[in-house]
């Protein structure tokens, strides 16, 4: 019964930073040039301490990462006063390059086809 309320404040905890991050990112951050970003995934440790924070961007992926993490004390700050615990997690950016890797294997899978296809005529 402890495991299942620990997994559920985890999950709990990471919907909230999510949700908090997204307000923090899109409206107190104040850096423009970052431009669309999306949370795709929050992961807590068990014991709350770090939350990784996977990210991704419709430009310029690497530099927005590198500019979101270099913002990375002033947002956590900024988290805290919004989070209702007594800790607030360390924050790390991930960059979620699945969509880059599931287009990628696609193309691949799309050009294999259209290979197999051109050697049945």
């Amino acid at each position: 019964m402890n495991n299942i309320n620990k997994g559920n404040s985890k999950e709990r905890l990471a919907a909230e930073i999510s949700k908090d991050l997204k307000e923090i990112v899109q409206f107190e951050l104040g850096n423009e040039s970052i431009g669309f970003m999306t949370i795709t995934d929050v992961v807590v440790s068990s014991d709350h301490s770090y939350a990784k924070v996977f990210v991704s961007f419709f430009n310029n992926p690497q530099k927005n990462l590198q500019k979101l993490n270099n913002a990375k004390g002033y947002v956590r700050s900024k988290l805290a006063k919004k989070l209702k615990t007594r800790r607030v997690p360390e924050i790390s950016f991930v960059l979620d390059d699945s969509f880059f890797k599931q287009e990628s294997l696609e193309n691949a899978l799309k050009k294999e086809e259209e290979e197999l296809e051109s050697l049945k005529k």
